[in-house]
């Protein structure tokens, strides 16, 4: 289950682990706690069931996550499936109280860094007592274990890093114009730290008339960012095109990657564009970047924030062609070091270790 299942790494992650599940056997049914549509593609095996929300009076609103519980609650109920497996905290902390008491092993997944992630009350709250309830607690990071196994027995936490596919061959789906391209992907939102890319990039712009700058993503800060595009005078150097369904097609036709995160979980993005062969620019954020990228090898870490030294970095990559062809002769090794076929494979091995005892799963 999750809170929602939009165009984010997690999404990403929780669709594939379905898709590979229900390939494998295993029934599922997919909880989605917060808005019905699905952005991933899913096979017709997987079942998704979305919380029905009232209309938007003030008092609905006030009983929404009664209501909520109480829904999720009689969906395990009545499906009694072998193993729930929860994703992002709002839906960890929620299955762990819907599930209490059902004699049912729940399986919360962190999709963030638990000590920069603002969660909301109470849910912020409950999370630390409830994780005790936890059959495991899956993080992507050794990092982020070491702050699982203070709220759990460390034979409890898992560590399972987001799976790297190899880029397929979807068509583009927007055209993009010659020259070189920067280009970051992800939700448009302050700890992306667009902005400052953006203004970065603007600094460059002259020095490195060849290059334009391609953003992939969609959220709040759109707005914020096509006025800064326009303030710059850049309206015809940087692309917003919103989500894409096949990034690696796009990601194929770039030229450097940048990320420019306060913190990260373990930023599907920055294994994405590495996986399509592009050098990496990224901040040493936690969590993630460090343990993808190789300063030097396929990429180059950065001190979190640092702008002067992001703008040398993007610098010193855009005007020197063989150094960024010595970085990307590596970038796609990715691929490799977090297989996806392996990584889902520990993922199911999790799930069934769980599942020994009770009937096949149906539902996770």
């Amino acid at each position: 289950m999750i809170t929602a299942m939009g165009c984010g790494g997690a999404e990403r992650v929780l669709a594939a682990l379905a898709r590979h599940l229900a390939a494998r056997g295993h029934g599922v049914r997919l909880h989605v706690l917060n808005e019905p549509d699905v952005f991933f593609d899913l096979p017709a095996a997987v079942e998704v069931r979305a919380f029905a929300r009232a209309p938007h009076a003030a008092a609905a609103r006030a009983t929404r996550p009664w209501r909520r519980l109480r829904w999720l609650r009689e969906q395990l109920a009545a499906a009694s499936p072998d193993v729930v497996v929860s994703f992002i905290e709002v839906a960890n902390v929620l299955a762990l109280l819907a599930a209490r008491g059902l004699g049912l092993p729940v399986v919360v997944a962190e999709r963030s860094n638990p000590h920069r992630h603002p969660v909301p009350w109470p849910y912020g709250w409950l999370r630390p007592w409830l994780y005790r309830g936890a059959a495991r607690v899956v993080v992507q990071t050794e990092a982020t274990a070491a702050w699982a196994r203070r709220l759990v027995a460390p034979e409890r936490v898992a560590v399972l890093p987001n799976p790297v596919w190899p880029p397929g061959d979807a068509e583009p789906e927007l055209a993009l114009g010659p020259g070189r391209w920067l280009v970051s992907m992800g939700r448009l939102v302050p700890l992306k730290r667009f902005d400052m890319i953006l203004e970065v990039f603007a600094q460059l712009a002259p020095r490195h008339p060849e290059w334009s700058l391609l953003i992939l993503g969609e959220g709040e800060q759109r707005p914020a960012l096509e006025r800064a595009v326009m303030r710059h005078g850049l309206g015809g150097r940087v692309l917003l095109p919103g989500a894409v369904r096949a990034p690696a097609a796009l990601l194929r036709r770039c030229d450097l990657f940048v990320l420019a995160s306060e913190y990260e979980g373990f930023p599907n993005a920055l294994g994405e564009a590495m996986a399509c062969g592009l050098p990496a620019v990224a901040f040493d954020c936690p969590t993630g970047p460090a343990e993808i990228v190789r300063d030097g090898v396929d990429g180059v870490l950065l001190p979190n924030g640092d702008r002067q030294a992001l703008q040398a970095a993007l610098d010193r990559l855009m005007a020197d062609d063989q150094a960024r062809l010595r970085l990307a002769a590596r970038a796609g090794e990715v691929v490799q070091r977090f297989d996806a076929a392996r990584i889902l494979a520990r993922w199911e091995a999790l799930v069934g270790s769980l599942a020994t005892g009770r009937r096949t799963p149906r539902g996770a």
